[in-house]
């Protein structure tokens, strides 16, 4: 009489288990056994097999194992070497320069950055916008998340927003994966802002904080999307942004232009005093040629010297009486002795 089943005990075995070898006759019996004892239904790769009984599906079944372990292997180098890859572009800016070139010699905001920071690693982001990257590593260049999102299919934002009341700073806070459609108003986290007390929404004003002239801010259109407000900006990894209640930053606004365009033209005021005093220095000096033409026509005794104040001209011809070399000496003293 055949042997049945281990579990039920009354149809004949079908099934095998490949992790202890028990005898099952169905897919219910299967489940029972593994539940009962807690079996995982795997084969153990490890398990020591007797010469004797060691078969050709044995040696199949190692066989698949080895090729198994090495295709791990393979796929995690190719893991380790393109995130190698990846942090490595990140911290030499290799992206960053090729956008770099393409505003080389062009692009004024270059020059005002690489005047403010020494060596400045730069990209330019959606409509235009100029962000100064910091040295890997540091918090700021960490907290960056800025860039685009595959799974919603948008640009993203991350952004600073600094919130202020009679110039005291009531919080501070980071919004990340903002789309760059986002209307800047509705943008705004209002629960945080609720938490020192009840503000309108549409009573918020916002200014950029300016990384070129400090202690300076840039006013946004609070109706603008994310993208429009930061068109043609610089920033220091992200933006910085101010929210107050009211115009309690107004002293402290410029326009754009101003800020970036500006920036290092002298004013007019300067340059016109510039001019004048250029101006009343070559007046100066030909009435001073004129009056020593004059004074060279006229006698010596009939008007007294005038000391010039200019560099005495160099000749480079002038009869100069060296004085005898050693040897000359010698022979001078020969000459009185004979």
């Amino acid at each position: 009489m055949d042997q049945l089943c281990s579990i039920c005990h009354v149809n004949q075995p079908k099934y095998t288990c490949p992790a202890c070898n028990t005898r099952t006759c169905s897919l219910a019996c299967v489940k029972r056994h593994k539940t009962q004892a807690q079996c995982t239904g795997v084969h153990d790769p490890t398990q020591y097999i007797p010469r004797t009984e060691f078969a050709q599906s044995d040696l199949n079944r190692d066989y698949n194992f080895l090729n198994k372990v090495d295709r791990s292997i393979q796929l995690g180098k190719g893991d380790v070497l393109s995130s190698a890859k990846n942090v490595f572009k990140r911290s030499t800016g290799a992206a960053t320069q090729r956008q770099f070139k393409r505003f080389k010699g062009g692009d004024k905001r270059e020059e005002l950055v690489g005047k403010m920071f020494p060596d400045p690693k730069t990209s330019i982001k959606r409509k235009n916008t100029l962000v100064v990257h910091l040295p890997p590593g540091m918090a700021r260049s960490n907290q960056n998340k800025t860039g685009y999102d595959k799974k919603m299919n948008s640009f993203i934002w991350t952004i600073e927003w600094i919130y202020l009341n009679d110039s005291q700073e009531l919080a501070r806070f980071i919004s990340y994966r903002l789309k760059e459609s986002l209307v800047l108003r509705d943008a705004v986290p209002m629960n945080i802002i609720n938490s020192s007390g009840a503000v309108d929404k549409n009573e918020l004003r916002f200014y950029l904080k300016n990384e070129i002239k400090k202690d300076t801010v840039i006013e946004l259109n609070a109706d603008g999307t994310l993208s429009d407000v930061l068109e043609d900006k610089i920033l220091l990894e992200f933006a910085t942004i101010y929210i107050t209640v009211g115009e309690q930053l107004q002293d402290k606004v410029i326009s754009e232009k101003e800020a970036y365009v500006d920036a290092e033209e002298p004013s007019s005021d300067e340059s016109s005093s510039e001019g004048s005093s250029s101006d009343n220095d070559s007046s100066e000096e030909s009435e001073s040629e004129s009056e020593s033409e004059s004074g060279s026509g006229s006698d010596s005794d009939s008007a007294p010297e005038e000391s010039s104040s200019r560099l005495p001209q160099y000749t480079p011809f002038q009869n100069i009486q060296e004085e005898p070399t050693q040897q000359e000496q010698l022979e001078t003293a020969l000459n009185d002795v004979d």
